[in-house]
């Protein structure tokens, strides 16, 4: 039996309008972290689809939990990464030392790297879920890879942001060594993915240099 998705948009626009406001803490990290939970969300539903024709229900089963849980992992991060900007800020005013402040911008620099990390997952899944889509959602597997490579360079853009001004040289070259990889890694599979949706996803051959 289908039943409705519940029509709540208010926790969505709570956070639009938190972004929106010069005034709060919210910003291109929690943005690129809800784009990402987007994506997220499309492979779940996507997979799930494919579950329920499949005569073999193991994978797409599987990779719609994964999905899931990516989702739910993204949704978490859109408040860390708030919380960490802020006691960036705090530790700005308060002038309370290098040592504070490094801190506060490696724990906020941290958050970002994971939502790179995890975005990079969630073209893992697009690749694997566009063999298993029904026609009717290849789609949204496009659609879905097109949203988290935009918040893999968001959260990239982010996470260099804030090495520009960590005085930390050990985590920042390892940092950046690590963005680095990330970026290769989403390369290619853009470039994969561009394979069915070249117009959507192009660009990827330069990415993944």
């Amino acid at each position: 039996m289908e039943t409705a998705v519940a029509d709540d948009p208010t926790t969505v626009d709570a956070l639009l309008a938190r972004i929106a406001s010069p005034g709060v803490l919210a910003g291109g990290g929690a943005a690129a972290a809800l784009t990402a939970a987007a994506a997220a969300a499309l492979v779940s539903m996507v997979a799930g689809v494919a579950a329920r024709h499949a005569t073999d229900q193991a994978r797409p089963t599987a990779i719609a939990a994964d999905a899931e849980g990516l989702r739910r992992r993204l949704a978490d991060l859109i408040g860390l990464d708030v919380l960490a900007y802020g006691r960036v800020l705090e530790a700005r005013r308060a002038a309370s030392g290098r040592v504070a402040l490094r801190d506060a911008l490696v724990a906020a620099t941290e958050i970002p790297v994971e939502l790179a990390t995890t975005c990079v997952t969630i073209l893992e899944r697009c690749v694997e879920t566009l063999t298993l889509a029904r026609p009717s959602t290849v789609a949204d597997v496009g659609v879905a890879g097109v949203l988290a490579a935009a918040a893999l360079e968001s959260a990239m853009i982010t996470a260099r942001a804030n090495l520009d001004g960590l005085d930390d040289p050990v985590f920042v070259a390892e940092t950046r060594r690590k963005l680095d990889d990330l970026r290769r890694r989403g390369g290619r599979l853009r470039a994969r993915l561009a394979q069915t949706f070249p117009d959507t996803l192009a660009g990827a051959d330069a990415a993944s240099r």
